[in-house]
């Protein structure tokens, strides 16, 4: 819905307030109330007939203008993330890692750059497969750039892991999920029509990067390469990732370029210590130097044969004050690897390198190294990969949302109903109940599953959220009827529950998927999730003061039992909007709040802290999480940097 139809829909109800104040003071009030409840079921009928018309036009297929504009959209909001991330991970250094790879069968070999570029020349089915932390997942994202940064890219790069895909499953059905799941904007069918991915996938306008098949079971690898189409000479470009050995055990692979990622040599690695080394203390570095130029470099030359293992122990020895020489005494590999994985999930807290995108709106949080280690092991045992801020309910018992339901509820509509009786000299009778509407609605609202983010702009009618609509308008319809009905009589209760029951479903009816007006994030989600709340109080409130208005400037509270006398009707009216907007507005933005993404999350990190799992300010230590490089961002989830530091870290404590 444009803005335009959204201004004249509110002009519209404004004309129709008019009109029916002029009707009041020509024919009375009880005529009055009856014209709003006829308006009011015709708005009712005409917005589920509107809704049906428009869902019915977007269940077709997108046009080529709206495949256009969520192709760009999608391009923009995939370079944007992983610019910011190459930058992160230090991959555009101009003195970066010489990383070499060649093809399985060792007819072909070449650096890093040279593959980039010949692959965005002319996308292909390419395969990369390495040693773990050989950096497979960094070559997708210098792919990524590489391909957008051509003028006029005809494919869209997506970044995906492929390890939570179960090959039971179709595979374009799949990635269509995937996809919305990591760029929800797209899911937005006002202005992208109803199939944009569908036909963006369709006309080969997405190259899909597969990472991470070695993480998927075992037994479904195979089948996985099969339903791809890796396994017959025929199929559109795309990229694979997997380390080496759980690769070469499937075998099937005949339609794909297949390189290898080569390990870095001992002179190579020891060559990039000393040029990224901190010049305080360089000394310390030479006994670890000196043995990985030996003929024979034992353990410590082995684990520091990759880029992943040579990052975590430039960034645990960045600290003058740490030796680097006491790798040289543990007895193996395995070992090594081990301890720089450890030491760099504490030592990063603890010394705080200076990020290469420092953020300068927000200094980052001084946080204790240990239990950041330990929240960091919590969260990887829970997640088992994506870190999404909206999910972490799951790990929270259903009693305490109960509970805080029932709490929030029941104090926040006590105080509300005092308020509003206490006027007609009733606060005993307004609190009671007051406290028995909150207690019964928290209860009942516990058990509404919690949604996904949403942002505050029209969306269209779905048959599965039908019920969920009407029972939100039936929760607005009883307790607006019921304290109108209780101060002024039943007919005035039926007709404004009726208002407030339309008011409480249309809000359901204006949130959908965040679009890119900013990068996606999980903070920019969180923050469209929060304002989709504040909006829906706004609605409240607004229908409030119009509903208190009329019921005391034109069908006369003072001549109902109000304590304080008012002759005026305007003054009696603004009284009746005041408390009408404060009802509607704690009203709605309760209900909202009590199960959406944002309410949700805050009881869960209270309760995560509560216990000592995570601490209270979890989106600020997540995001510094991420500028420290123990997590990267992709869209609006949080990841490990690899699976090594999250297994690591989910087998600790």
């Amino acid at each position: 819905m444009s803005r335009r139809a959204v201004l004249g829909r509110v002009a519209l109800w404004a004309v129709l307030a008019m009109g029916l104040a002029v009707m009041w003071g020509r024919y009375g009030a009880a005529t009055a109330t009856t014209l709003l409840t006829i308006i009011s079921g015709c708005a009712a009928l005409a917005q589920l007939v509107t809704a049906l018309r428009w869902r019915s036009a977007q269940d077709e297929s997108s046009t080529s203008e709206q495949l256009d504009r969520a192709a760009e959209a999608l391009a923009w909001e995939v370079r944007t993330q992983w610019e910011a991330e190459a930058g992160r991970r230090l991959l555009d250094e101009p003195d970066g890692l010489p990383l070499r790879w060649e093809t399985k069968n060792g007819s072909a070999n070449g650096d890093l750059a040279e593959l980039v570029s010949s692959y965005a020349d002319a996308p292909r089915r390419l395969v990369v497969i390495g040693e773990p932390g050989s950096g497979k997942t960094g070559l997708c994202v210098l792919l990524t750039l590489e391909l957008l940064r051509r003028p006029s890219p005809s494919r869209t790069p997506v970044l995906l892991q492929i390890s939570s895909w179960n090959p039971a499953e179709d595979f374009h059905a799949w990635l269509i999920r995937s996809i919305l799941e990591f760029y929800p904007f797209l899911g937005n069918e006002a202005r992208f029509g109803a199939t944009a991915v569908r036909d963006l996938l369709a006309q080969h306008r997405i190259l899909p990067m597969l990472d991470g098949l070695d993480e998927m079971a075992e037994d479904r690898r195979e089948m996985a390469l099969r339903a791809i189409g890796l396994d017959r000479r025929s199929g559109e470009p795309l990229v694979l990732t997997s380390r080496t050995a759980e690769f070469e055990e499937t075998g099937i692979v005949r339609d794909a370029l297949v390189v290898r990622l080569l390990p870095l040599t001992a002179d190579t690695a020891a060559e990039y210590l000393l040029d990224v080394a901190p010049s305080a203390r360089l000394d310390r570095w030479d006994p670890v130097l000196a043995r990985l130029t030996e003929e024979d470099g034992g353990p410590v030359a082995e684990a520091l044969r990759t880029p992943l293992m040579l990052y975590l122990a430039r960034s645990a020895y960045a600290d003058p004050s740490t030796t680097p020489a006491e790798l040289l005494d543990l007895p193996d590999t395995r070992r090594v690897e081990e301890h720089l994985l450890d030491a760099f999930a504490v030592q990063v807290f603890a010394y705080r390198p200076p990020s290469p995108l420092a953020n300068t709106t927000r200094p980052s949080r001084r946080w204790d190294p240990t239990k950041a280690e330990r929240w960091l092991a919590a969260l990887a045992r829970m997640t088992e990969g994506d870190i999404a801020w909206w999910r972490l309910y799951r790990t929270v018992p259903k009693a305490v949302f109960i509970a805080t339901g029932m709490l929030i509820g029941g104090s926040a509509c006590t105080l509300l109903g005092w308020l509003m009786f206490g006027l007609f000299g009733r606060p005993v009778f307004g609190a009671l109940l007051g406290l028995a509407v909150g207690l019964t609605g928290g209860l009942a609202l516990g058990f509404v599953p919690t949604e996904a983010p949403r942002r505050f702009v029209p969306r269209v009618l779905r048959r599965s959220e039908l019920t969920r609509d009407l029972g939100f308008g039936l929760i607005g319809a009883v307790v607006g009827g019921l304290v109108v009905g209780i101060l002024y009589g039943g007919g005035f209760g039926i007709a404004i529950g009726l208002v407030f029951g339309i008011a409480f479903g249309v809000v359901r009816r204006f949130t959908e998927p965040t679009e890119p007006r900013e990068a996606v994030t999980p903070a920019s989600v969180m923050r469209s999730d929060r304002f989709a709340v504040l909006y829906a109080a706004g609605l409240g409130g607004l229908v409030g003061a119009l509903v208190g208005a009329f019921m005391g400037g034109v069908v006369g509270a003072a001549t109902r039992g109000l304590v304080v006398k008012i002759d005026n009707p305007v003054l009696v009216g603004l009284l009746g909007a005041a408390v009408g907007a404060l009802l509607g507005a704690f009203g709605l933005a309760l209900i909202v709040q009590s199960t959406s993404a944002s309410g949700r999350s805050t009881t869960t990190r209270a309760w995560l802290a509560l216990r000592g799992v995570t601490p209270l300010r979890l989106m600020t230590f997540l995001d510094d999480a991420r500028r420290l490089g123990v997590l990267r961002q992709v869209g609006p989830y949080y990841q490990f940097r690899h699976a090594l530091l999250r297994d690591r870290l989910a087998r600790r404590h």
